[in-house]
């Protein structure tokens, strides 16, 4: 046995045991909670395969028929196709696999670099940053954004090595694919001009004198800046060759109103509470970590010359982290290697040295341990065939089934909660709704369509005219307010009084309160209330 564990290649064996029980715990999340926008993603994918074009008319909502722009279009076609051959599971499949393809990637560049590191700081740091990334994983189209990022950021590490012009032909191309697939491809388009921007800069900056603090050791020529121009104008053009054209970009340009980010739960800062703790711990870490690389640029001791392009990849992903917690993943991603660097450098050692000395036993100890927790992540992983059926604790299944089995309701306008929008249009595509989670951002009666929906809950708002402007004689909400919940020390750290904590659904509290306006079913999630006539 002794003589076995030291025939096999221990780090590649680590790294597939790692894989899969990130696999794993990616899996188990994906059945432990059903993303809120996949019905509509299911829908609106179904719509494509079944027309063979991209949806144009809004045909979801009674309060907004205009045109709209699915901006994730071939996302929608290839999720629907995927779960209408294959299932929840082989969904839940893919989407695991698309950010353990991403830590695979920035694994292969890390041991790249740094070749004698240990694996036991990288795979630590890497699990520290998962499990920080795993409220914004699952069933989540911008998973394809952290793919193409990360993608992106090591086809520019590795043309700067090897600067081949043929390389940059992939760009276009893959711009073109991004464009379809899912928004970020903005965040690639500025990327793409920041590192051009930069390079330029680092020409300028070439002509001063008393930069030692500055690495500027790989100049590019005009040549070689001239031809990163050129396909950069590709690019965008590839992204004008959509199917939409340019009203790809009209459409996006009304995220310009934040309003969605402070009342969606994925785009609110890292200042609001109730604070993701495993996500402030890995910022600090990264913060810290940039102090560190600042520093040993202007030590006397050792200096460690600043890379313009990594302090500014740094100091852009952290400050869009701070501001929404949606984009913690792509930070993670891309701060990976700096935070492994930085720390190698204050370590004083030679990466290409570092020997491993845990002894034969403990190997076979960690691989083992690596094996169990990724069996017990199977284990305790809830697999369900329908998701739709099997989250009814959180979606009004009873609700809809009830509205569903009485034809009276059919011609009465339902106003719904918006969370359950993405649900309804899956499992009851027939109803129109007021809102789904396809278009918060959406210019309407003079603000967005979310701020419009968020009205009907204001203090101070006349609730019996505001339904009565829409028509609305059917009101779906959830039975009880989720209060937030402080720990003790939350309390008295943060300054939170009971009032702060305090979730009041006013809406639900007219209806109750209103003659107008009956009760006519209620479970222990969802509660539906109609108009008297």
């Amino acid at each position: 046995m002794k003589e076995f564990l030291r025939k096999i290649d221990y780090k590649k064996v680590v790294f597939v045991l790692f894989y899969i029980f990130a696999f794993t715990l990616l899996l188990r999340n994906s059945f432990n909670y059903l993303d809120p926008d996949l019905g509509w993603h299911l829908k609106v994918g179904e719509e494509i395969s079944i027309s063979g074009s991209v949806p144009d008319l809004n045909h979801y909502n009674y309060v907004s028929r205009e045109s709209w722009v699915d901006h994730e279009w071939l996302s929608n076609l290839l999720v629907y196709q995927i779960y209408n051959h294959g299932g929840y599971l082989a969904l839940s499949i893919v989407f695991a696999l698309f950010v353990v393809f991403a830590l695979f990637l920035i694994n292969k560049e890390a041991l790249r670099r740094f070749p004698g590191l240990p694996l036991g700081f990288i795979l630590g740091l890497e699990t520290f940053g998962l499990v920080a990334c795993l409220p914004h994983f699952g069933l989540r189209i911008q998973e394809l954004g952290l793919v193409f990022v990360t993608a992106l950021l090591l086809f520019i590490s590795y043309y700067n090595r090897q600067p081949r012009r043929r390389l940059l032909l992939f760009l276009p191309l893959g711009f073109y694919l991004w464009a379809s697939l899912h928004a970020s491809f903005l965040l690639g388009l500025g990327l793409l001009a920041a590192w051009i921007g930069i390079k330029i800069g680092e020409r300028i900056l070439a002509r001063c004198r008393n930069l030692a603090w500055l690495d500027l050791s790989a100049l590019w020529p005009w040549s070689r800046i001239l031809d990163w121009l050129a396909i950069a104008l590709l690019s965008l053009l590839a992204t004008c060759l959509t199917p939409y054209r340019l009203k790809l970009y009209s459409f996006l340009s009304d995220y310009g109103d934040s309003f969605y980010r402070s009342h969606l739960q994925e785009w609110l800062s890292q200042f609001s509470f109730p604070f993701t703790y495993w996500q402030l711990a890995y910022l600090a870490l990264v913060t810290l970590s940039l102090f560190l690389y600042i520093h040993q640029a202007f030590s006397a001791r050792r200096r460690h010359p600043l890379k313009l392009w990594d302090l500014f990849l740094v100091i852009f992903f952290v400050c869009l982290s701070w501001q929404s917690r949606r984009h913690f993943p792509l930070m993670f991603v891309v701060t990976f290697l700096f935070i492994i660097e930085t720390h190698l450098r204050l370590w004083t050692v030679s990466t290409v040295t570092v020997k491993s000395r845990i002894n034969v036993w403990l190997r076979a100890y960690l691989l083992a341990c690596l094996l169990l927790v990724s069996l017990l992540q199977l284990t305790q992983t809830r697999f369900s065939a329908d998701p739709f059926r099997s989250n009814c604790a959180d979606y009004p299944c009873g609700a809809t089934a009830f509205l569903q089995s009485h034809s009276e309701y059919n011609d009465k306008r339902l106003f719904n909660h918006y969370a359950w929008g993405g649900y309804l249009i899956w499992v009851w595509p027939e109803r129109q709704l007021f809102i789904d989670g396809r278009l918060p951002q959406l210019p309407f009666a003079g603000h967005t369509y979310l701020a419009e929906y968020y009205e009907f809950f204001k203090a101070g708002t006349d609730f019996a005219a505001k339904l009565q402007q829409y028509d609305i004689s059917l009101v779906l909400l959830p039975a009880q307010d989720h209060d937030l919940q402080a720990a003790a020390w939350e309390r008295w750290l943060f300054m939170i009084s009971d009032e702060d904590l305090l979730a009041r659904n006013r809406l639900r509290e007219f209806l109750q309160s209103s003659p107008s306006w009956q009760k006519v079913y209620e479970d222990a999630t969802a509660v539906v209330y109609e108009r008297r006539d």
